[in-house]
């Protein structure tokens, strides 16, 4: 069986993965491949299965894709996280969804219920989606609440409250009421472009346009927005959602 293995001095011990129907062994740098291979097939049985699991929980039709990023994927199901493309997985067990940063997957886990209706049913993809949707607003609502302190209090400027919610075609706004409000699909951004956002909203507590006031606050605060600016523009046509 191929498998990756990856050695690490601070480990003590091996420890077998499957993800994406790939092996992955783990082991510290003093153990003889020999022995790993051993341990390999001494898990042989329970290897094959989870590599068949995974590979069966992939094949996902194409038209349930929530985001092509380019042919280098294949034909796997993908999406934009933290600015990274990842593939589309889809399990059954308890409710949850499950991102894999190493491996670049987001694992989507649905009810049992759902495992006699085909994976390319309108109700199965819905649910898919609904799924990544409430986990995307509980990552950003997570991260623009601990950051909208930090940042409020560099630029002296508070707004009265904030809301995530999904937006077609902004990624935040503010009104004049100091109400600030933030996509939930700012999960498909890396965070220095979400701390972009987070401040051109703030910014706009002291100036309700964008004149060359406004951008030199944003810029005061946030020297780097030009680049910001155009990693969403190169990026855009993989940044919707359907």
């Amino acid at each position: 069986m191929e498998y990756q293995l990856i050695r690490s001095s601070r480990r003590k011990t091996i420890a077998l993965q499957v993800s994406n129907a790939k092996v992955i062994v783990r082991a510290p740098r003093f153990v003889k491949t020999t022995y790993v291979e051993q341990i390999i097939q001494a898990k042989l049985p329970w290897l094959h299965q989870k590599v068949a699991e995974q590979k069966e929980s992939i094949v996902l039709s194409p038209h349930l894709t929530l985001q092509f990023s380019d042919e280098a994927l294949g034909k796997h199901p993908s999406v934009y996280i933290d600015g990274l493309p990842h593939s589309v997985l889809i399990d059954f067990g308890q409710k949850n969804v499950i991102h894999n940063k190493l491996a670049q997957s987001l694992t989507v886990v649905l009810n049992p219920r759902y495992k006699p209706h085909a994976l390319n049913s309108a109700m199965v993809s819905t649910k898919i989606k609904s799924q990544i949707e409430c986990w995307f607003k509980a990552c950003v609502e997570d991260y623009i609440e601990h950051n909208l302190v930090i940042f409020s209090q560099q630029m002296s400027l508070h707004a009265s409250s904030f809301k995530v919610r999904k937006y077609k075609a902004r990624w935040g706004s503010c009104n004049s009421r100091g109400e600030l409000s933030f996509n939930y699909l700012l999960k498909m951004l890396p965070t220095w472009v979400i701390d972009y956002v987070i401040i051109h909203e703030l910014s706009h507590l002291e100036h309700m346009n964008h004149s060359t006031k406004f951008w030199q606050l944003v810029a005061k605060h946030y020297p780097e927005y030009q680049s910001a600016k155009c990693w969403v523009q190169k990026h855009q046509a993989y940044l919707q959602w359907f």
